[in-house]
């Protein structure tokens, strides 16, 4: 998906196995109006570890929804901290703790 927004797709294990790729991108996971987290990875297997847990602060805050971008290793990185500069502006991005 390209620009973020909110609107995306249910984060559960079926829309996640469904519609995210195991394909190297960035993503981002939001509940009613707040960005939680941006993450850089393969999509898939990134987005089916925070759905089981791996991430306390991810799992506390409910997350419904999520969208990605497909992109190059070596590019995810500076995506990943452009993209928390730009939707932190909009609400605290709260689950990031570090840029690059």
């Amino acid at each position: 998906m390209i620009g973020f927004g909110l609107n995306g797709l249910a984060f559960d294990r079926a829309t996640i196995l469904a519609q995210a790729p195991s394909a190297s991108g960035v993503y981002a996971i939001y509940n009613a109006g707040q960005f939680i987290y941006v993450g850089e990875g393969d999509i898939q297997t990134r987005l089916m570890a925070h759905l089981n847990g791996d991430n306390a602060c991810i799992t506390n805050k409910r997350p419904i929804a999520f969208q990605f971008e497909l992109m190059s290793a070596n590019q995810r990185v500076a995506r990943q901290d452009d993209l928390i500069a730009e939707l932190g502006t909009l609400a605290p991005v709260g689950c990031n703790q570090r840029f690059g």
